[in-house]
């Protein structure tokens, strides 16, 4: 009965540890944020003409997530330009290099960046962590049976 119990908190232990682990992120798609709002980069550079520019990236990383004008392909420091005849709501031109833009399009039906990413990081690591905790109470109760049947 001991080995049973060993085994199997060796089995839950690891699935329990890594529900309450941070890992890297993974992105599903090259994007900038502008203004709160996620604009998904085209792969290929394009030729449109640009009027002002709205803005830059303020943060770069391709492991977490920022706040502000934040990308996970482009360096600090890259323009947003707004597009002739298109308004920068729906799509901009991101300078990927001196007169070379990439057009990104504004995801569709999302909602603010800031507004999606942080409840949804907020619940998983209070699941996580009940999960955690209800595994260590179970492995506690179990413990305290054993040692009061004796066996």
């Amino acid at each position: 009965m001991r080995q049973m119990l060993i085994t199997l908190c060796c089995l839950l232990f690891p699935f329990f540890y890594l529900s309450t682990t941070v890992t890297a992120t993974s992105w599903a798609y090259p994007f900038v944020v502008y203004d709160g709002f996620i604009y998904v980069v085209e792969e290929e550079t394009v030729e449109v003409q640009v009027e002002e520019k709205i803005g830059e990236v303020t943060a770069y990383s391709d492991m977490h997530q920022y706040e502000g004008n934040f990308s996970n392909v482009f360096e600090k420091g890259t323009a947003y330009y707004k597009i002739v005849d298109h308004p920068a709501t729906q799509v901009i031109a991101v300078e990927e290099r001196e007169g070379v833009f990439r057009r990104a399009e504004r995801e569709a039906g999302a909602d603010s960046f800031l507004e999606k990413g942080k409840p949804v990081e907020r619940n998983d690591l209070v699941i996580g962590t009940l999960l955690f905790v209800c595994f260590i109470i179970f492995i506690g109760g179990a413990v305290y049976l054993f040692q009061r049947s004796g066996t």
